[in-house]
């Protein structure tokens, strides 16, 4: 029984991996542009947060003490960010009822 020959690839070719990636300066501008919209909303403390950009995703870190607060900064993170993806690590600690 006679094979065919075996169909022969480049040996790259067959390593070759895609993969998608926003660039540093792409990732820098959108941390900035979220950052600054935080920092510009009259109703957001932005300084307890922090925003950080990988590979287009964003994500937001912090304290926040009401939880319309916390809607607030991932309604503006993800309306600056568009269509790429956000992360929340943003934790609620409420004020206890002896805070003054």
């Amino acid at each position: 029984m006679a094979q065919a020959p075996a169909v022969e690839r480049p040996h790259d070719a067959a390593l070759q991996e895609v993969i998608i990636s926003a660039t540093r300066q792409a990732d820098e501008a959108l941390t900035a542009k979220v950052t600054q919209t935080l920092q510009d909303d009259p109703y957001v403390f932005a300084e307890h947060l922090s925003v950080e950009t990988e590979n287009g995703i964003v994500r937001v870190r912090g304290v926040v003490i009401d939880p319309s607060d916390l809607r607030r900064v991932l309604f503006l993170a993800r309306r600056v960010a568009g269509r790429r993806r956000v992360i929340n690590e943003i934790e609620l600690q409420a004020l206890s009822a002896d805070h003054d």
